[in-house]
């Protein structure tokens, strides 16, 4: 069996996708697939597939009719992928030269049902700037594999789908499928932890996360970041569902929630101003139907304040404070 199944969505990439896949196929573990999937692009992202398929038995070209979205595209990558692990890695963005030996080894001598690695963001100015994994793992947790209730702190790296390989029949046992919509990677990233008996971190950069200027949803503002709560709104049914071997759970995840309602909300490029109270109405509203009856950890300092805010419902005091912060952050750059 293949031991890696690369499912690659394109949309819009042409720029990058060739970047893209020579990082993958350039690697010197070689015992992967690439299952490339052109989501009724209009650029040339697809004849730039059909490229590497002719020549590369290992790249398999999907076509699309219509444009489906980022999460169903890797649904539809997921159900032609035969390796024994998933590994979903967006058209943008590219592998570390060589990373792969070393996931490779790690794979074959742990066997996790979920491997995450590092990244770096890798912005248009060639700058880059690392992840939280040296803060969430200051000391390396090695080959060691642990349960999240063991090491919930891993809910702090970043809840993307490309930072972390998926065992396959895992994930198809666990029936777990991205949805539509943005902000798609919420109702996957933290579910396949939460049900993973085996995970496993290699504290080593694979994935150069490309910062485009234009194009991401972080920079394009609009009513579509309220997709956030729908997505944020399975996991928390998923652990309905799953009870009670998740209950231990809902706290440190209830936690990350509202950190990443408030980060979405905290960020000028995505809320408009004249949104920006509904947003938070439904932050509150969320608030109240999810907090665990043991109540959650609530952060300290400044982040701890915008929780009890949340909780209280005091948009007008939330909103003051937050325009006072930002003098401040002016007033001190001049």
């Amino acid at each position: 069996m293949t031991l890696i199944s690369f499912v690659v969505p394109a949309f819009r990439v042409q720029g990058y996708l060739r970047e893209c896949l020579d990082s993958v196929l350039g690697q010197p573990e070689t015992d992967i697939e690439v299952i490339a999937v052109d989501d009724c692009s209009p650029d040339a992202s697809g004849d730039i597939i059909d490229e590497y398929a002719a020549r590369d038995q290992r790249v398999r070209s999907v076509r699309l009719a219509e444009n489906v979205g980022l999460g169903p595209a890797r649904n539809i990558g997921l159900d032609r992928a035969a390796g024994e692990y998933v590994w979903f890695l967006d058209g943008d963005d590219w592998l570390a030269p060589e990373c792969l030996t070393e996931v490779a080894e790690r794979l074959r001598t742990t066997r996790p049902d979920v491997l995450l690695v590092d990244h770096v963001r890798t912005h248009w100015n060639d700058t880059a700037t690392r992840s939280a994994m040296a803060e969430v793992f200051p000391e390396s947790p090695g080959p060691e594999t642990f349960r999240l209730r063991d090491r919930p702190e891993a809910m702090h790296l970043l809840h993307t789908a490309w930072n972390r390989l998926v065992r396959r029949e895992f994930l198809v046992d666990l029936g777990l499928r991205f949805a539509p919509g943005w902000y798609e990677d919420v109702s996957f990233s933290y579910p396949v932890l939460m049900a993973a008996q085996r995970i496993g971190v290699l504290d080593r950069v694979c994935v150069n996360y490309r910062q485009r200027r234009a194009g991401a949803i972080t920079r394009t503002r609009g009513d579509r970041h309220f997709e956030v709560f729908p997505q944020w709104h399975r996991v928390f049914h998923l652990m309905d569902a799953w009870r009670p071997a998740t209950d231990a759970l809902r706290p440190a995840v209830f936690e990350r929630m509202i950190w990443h309602y408030l980060t979405v909300l905290g960020n000028g490029q995505r809320i408009a101003p004249e949104l920006r109270p509904a947003f938070f109405a439904q932050i509150t509203a969320d608030y109240e139907r999810w907090l665990p009856a043991g109540g959650y950890p609530v952060p300290d300092g400044v982040e701890g304040i915008k929780h009890r805010l949340v909780a209280a419902g005091r948009w007008r005091t939330f909103s003051a404070l937050r325009a006072a912060s930002r003098a401040r952050d002016v007033a001190r750059r001049r």
